[in-house]
This record gives structure tokens, C-alpha cells and sequence, in this order.
């Protein structure tokens, strides 16, 4: 079966200290945009790699795990604390099992014309690897990369090879902060105009979105935000973010719709720990989303949330 969506990267077991306490819990880039594809889609599919010390095997049942693989290493593993401005700091990242996704590991017998895949941080020299093994083996396959700012700030090499993967990738995803280092310009404006890709996407936090297209034609769609009255976990919103991007736009085609779904499903997210906001809920499709947030805005949260629950149970 040809996979609507497939996301590649990493799947790590996370310690998160942040102001509403500390957990350890299932994370990663690639775990994370993929779960918040699944509110959409169902045909998804995760490549990556586990140790066989990782706690967490039933947070993956959700998703087809024909792809993700066990080897006898420590499981990848980041420490994160965050400051009181959801600032964070890396205190440790141990890649372990997750240095073993490879070109090897792409099961590209599976992808196809209408398929997107979505490359999760992994280190740029890498991703080139895979994107080049993609596009040799179904050059009509829809590609998304998404990077961080670790990568980017390591070294002139790192920055170069994503400057030509933002020129090979359908969809480059960066946050400002992120594409203000890979240019090397603190105007965003600048930065517009620096950065070449064929669609460059900047992300804007609660401000919402700038798509820039080959043609240099920029649009700034502002974000759709729940009305949250706190924030519990920031941890993979970013990531949740380009996996609710992708279904969205493999849905309808439409960049604004998905930017808008994408932001709707991050603010999720945030409300509760790790994915737990994110884990029972479905949508028929991205318009069902945006009803979602109406009924939040009318007061009906624990209506809305039921419906969507047993929806979900139904199917």
C-alpha cells in the first residue's frame, strides 16, 4: 500500500523540568509530527529507531510501527528544562539508537506520487542522504524537512548542505529564530529575501506563519489559537506543528488552510503533557478541525471533546 504520509526521525524518551513540574515521557520530532497527523489521516507511517531499554512501546501502538526498528543500543534521550518564557535549554541529548536511521531504513517501496514525507531534525548531512535516495526512487514524492537550531549553529558545512536541501525540499519549515541563524540576519525581512526555497515556511509562534514561494510571492497567514488559559508543556509543538501541516495540506492542497490547522493542533497540544491532548482526537477532515475550535470559543469544550472522543471510537 502506497503511504499517504510518511515521517522520518527520531522517537526519543524526553526528561521534561519545566515551571508545571518534571516527567519522563515519549518524544521526539518525528513522534510528535506524527501523532498530530493522525487527528487527520490514517494511512501514516513512522520510520525511525528505538533502543531495547525504551519504556514507552505502548505510546507507539497508535501508529503503524512496521518501520521502526529495535536495536541493542540506549534509546535516544534528550533532557529539557525550560525557563519561565518556555525558553529551553538541552541539558543532555543521547542519540543512541536513533543514529541508526539511514537510507537503509526508507522503505521507499511504499511511497508515491501523492505521498509526503516529512524529514524530522536529524543532522543535515544525513537528510541530504535521504532526500537524494527519495528522489531517485519516486521523484513525484512530496518532500517536507524541517531542522533545528542546534544543527544550524554547529558549523558553516551544516548551514551550506540546508541551504541546498531548502532548494531540493517541496516544503523547508523553519521558526524565525532558526531562519534568522541560517541566514546569518537578525531582519526577517532580509532573511525573506536571503534564503532561497521553493516553499520556505517561517514559523511565528503565536503570530502565525510567512510562506515564501519560488516565484517571491509571500503570504503571512496569522495563527488560529485556542484559547488556553495555560500552557502545560510546550515540549515537540513545533514538530506537532509540520505533522498537522502535512495532513493538512495532503488533504487539501491549500497552504492557509494548513498553517491554520497546523497552529490549531500545537496549541493542543500544549494544554496537557506530551501528546495526551492529542492521542483520542480525531477529525473527518481539516474543516472538522476548525469546527473544533468554534465550539471551544462557544463555551463547549467537554461537549465538544465527547463528540470527537466517540467519533473516534466508532471508526
Amino acid at each position: 500500500m502506497i503511504c499517504d504520509l510518511m515521517f522520518i526521525g527520531h522517537i526519543s524518551m524526553d526528561q521534561i523540568e519545566n515551571q508545571n513540574g518534571m516527567r519522563l515521557q515519549p518524544g521526539g520530532a518525528a513522534f510528535y509530527a506524527a501523532m498530530a497527523a493522525r487527528t487527520l489521516l490514517e494511512n501514516v507511517r513512522l520510520v525511525s529507531a528505538i533502543g531495547n531499554d525504551f519504556k514507552f512501546a505502548e505510546n507507539l501502538k497508535p501508529l503503524h510501527s512496521d518501520y521502526i526498528k529495535t536495536f541493542r543500543l540506549p534509546s535516544t534521550r534528550f533532557n529539557i528544562k525550560y525557563n519561565e518564557h518556555w525558553e529551553a535549554e538541552y541539558l543532555k541529548a543521547i542519540y543512541g539508537a536513533g543514529s541508526k536511521i539511514s537510507t537503509s531504513t526508507i522503505p521507499t517501496h511504499i511511497l508515491g506520487a501523492r505521498t509526503i514525507v516529512h524529514i524530522s531534525p536529524l543532522q543535515p548531512a544525513k537528510v541530504s542522504k535521504i532526500v537524494k535516495k527519495i528522489r531517485e526512487e519516486s521523484p513525484e514524492t512530496k518532500i517536507s524537512i524541517n531542522t533545528w537550531i542546534g544543527y544550524i549553529t554547529k558549523g558553516q558545512r551544516n548551514r551550506q548542505i540546508l541551504k541546498n536541501l531548502a532548494l531540493e525540499a517541496d516544503f523547508f519549515i523553519l521558526n524565525d529564530h532558526e531562519a534568522k541563524s541560517l541566514a546569518k540576519r537578525e531582519s526577517l525581512s532580509t532573511v525573506l529575501t536571503l534564503l532561497k526555497a521553493k516553499r520556505l515556511i517561517i514559523t511565528l509562534g503565536e503570530l502565525g506563519a510567512i510562506i515564501s514561494q519560488e516565484n517571491r510571492q509571500i503570504q503571512m497567514i496569522p495563527a488560529l489559537n485556542l484559547p488556553a488559559k495555560s500552557i502545560v508543556d510546550t515540549t515537540g509543538a513545533g514538530d506537532v506543528w509540520c505533522g498537522g501541516f502535512s495532513a493538512a495540506y495532503k488533504l487539501t492542497d491549500d497552504l492557509m488552510k494548513s498553517v491554520t490547522i497546523a497552529s490549531i493542533l500545537s496549541s493542543i497540544k500544549c494544554s496537557g503533557w506530551n501528546v495526551q491532548k492529542l492521542l483520542k482526537l480525531r477529525f473527518r477532515n481539516p474543516d472538522n478541525a476548525i469546527e473544533y475550535v468554534i465550539g471551544l470559543r462557544e463555551g463547549a469544550l467537554q461537549k465538544t471533546i465527547s463528540d470527537y472522543t466517540k467519533n473516534m471510537e466508532k471508526g
